[in-house]
């Protein structure tokens, strides 16, 4: 992610962090005065790798060789086809990389896949990705939002009639499945299919024969399914909403998309390529994020998951001139809720472009503010007993509530210089 932002300054010293494919047109518009290299702060009149004119042959070079950001406002389909890593789709960070790995290790294979996850956290994009990993990419990718369709017509969807076999069955029809032979079947919310047509879908994926509506002739069908829901499925089984040797079978192989607040090392990287694609989609130039945007990026709780998150940066992409600022990221009110993690806080220092030695320091107050917390909670607000459990002396709980912040004396009483409270509970 690092490699598409880098943190630059304006003339009036203001920290912000920006698009390294922007970083040519910044300079030549005097934008920015100094950006920062790896080896620290750099004048902009100072860089000797700066060329002339409409050329720039700064740190900027190598991100365009290795990621064409243009690709990002394709569907998903060509991003792959033009060879588009996993990884530039789905994430960078540690835990987009382990489902990136198990696409590519069942691709291949024609296991049933379920993919499990949150809405919004790209169970639909998993799917196509996992199509066009595999042998049957050039054959039909079928998706059915089994959510969508009313229980009465969906039989009729997915295995198709015949002419005459119901009221309104005014000519044959194929279903989906005949449609995607060969090819891929996406049932998107699996969940919501009824238990008559979880049994003939456990029928289809045992015989791989199906049989329209009125029809008295089987066919046998080439159809890999993948199926996507964001319930817990052993939950429905518990209640009997769900048949348990349906669930084995569609979960031959299985994905788990994790919620964007597991995934603080992805959100920057994951900003940014939406701000990339709504640039394009808007016809804007905006070029990066002031630090403010980003640290409330970091920490805010995105219970939309990937699909809020993309729709912030868009908005916000259309009210800011050239920099996204805290006051572009709107948000429902009501589902503004801030959350830290060490995670998030690592990836804010670093993309700043902060020294190992202030990140450490960053961390370790973290830390030690959390422990102190946790403390002194257990301990009812006993600030005594909190000491002890922790292991400190009383000057050093009141010079750590200091220095990182926290209200213990403030809110129990105030601390004399002999180091006691008046209302030590």
């Amino acid at each position: 992610m690092h490699d598409f932002l880098i943190p630059a300054k304006r003339s009036d010293d203001s920290p912000y962090v920006v698009l390294k494919n922007t970083l040519g047109q910044l300079i030549r518009e005097r934008k920015i005065l100094q950006f920062r290299r790896s080896d620290g702060w750099v004048r902009v009149e100072e860089d000797h790798r700066k060329g002339h004119g409409e050329r720039y042959s700064g740190p900027e070079r190598r991100v365009s060789r290795m990621i064409d950001g243009d690709l990002f406002s394709l569907p998903v389909e060509e991003q792959v086809r033009k060879g588009l890593p996993v990884e530039a789709i789905l994430g960078y960070g540690q835990r987009a990389r382990e489902v990136a790995e198990k696409l590519r290790s069942v691709a291949t294979t024609n296991l049933s896949v379920l993919i499990q996850g949150k809405t919004g956290t790209g169970k639909g994009v998993t799917a196509r990705i996992l199509h066009e990993l595999s042998k049957r990419k050039d054959k039909p990718f079928i998706r059915v939002d089994c959510g969508a369709i009313p229980p009465t017509l969906i039989e009729s969807e997915l295995f198709g009639h015949e002419k005459g076999s119901f009221t309104g069955a005014f000519r044959s029809k194929p279903g989906r499945f005949h449609l995607a032979n060969g090819g891929t079947m996406f049932l998107d919310e699996i969940g919501n299919l009824t238990l008559d047509l979880q049994t003939r879908l456990l029928g289809f994926l045992e015989e791989r024969v199906v049989n329209a509506i009125g029809g008295v002739t089987s066919v046998r069908l080439d159809v890999r399914v993948v199926s996507a829901t964001n319930a817990d499925p052993m939950d429905r089984i518990r209640r009997g909403e769900f048949r348990e040797d349906l669930f084995y079978r569609l979960n031959e192989f299985e994905i788990r998309m994790p919620p964007l607040e597991e995934r603080a090392d992805d959100i920057y990287y994951l900003a940014t390529k939406f701000l990339m694609m709504a640039n394009a989609e808007l016809g804007k130039q905006v070029f990066g994020f002031s630090e403010q945007a980003l640290e409330f990026l970091s920490g805010y709780a995105w219970k939309g998951n990937i699909r809020e998150l993309k729709n912030v940066i868009k908005k916000a992409t259309l009210f800011a001139d050239e920099v996204i600022e805290r006051e572009h990221l709107l948000v429902e009110p009501q589902g503004q809720q801030l959350t830290s993690s060490l995670d998030a806080l690592m990836e804010n220092a670093y993309i700043k472009g902060y020294p190992l030695s202030a990140i450490s320091e960053a961390v370790r107050k973290e830390v030690e503010r959390r422990i102190i917390e946790r403390a002194y909670t257990q301990c009812h607000g006993n600030k005594t007993k909190t000491c002890a459990l922790l292991g400190i002396d009383y000057s050093t709980l009141y010079r750590k509530t200091k220095e990182l912040g926290l209200h213990l004396f403030r809110i129990h009483g105030p601390v004399s210089r002999a180091g006691t409270t008046h209302h030590d509970e």
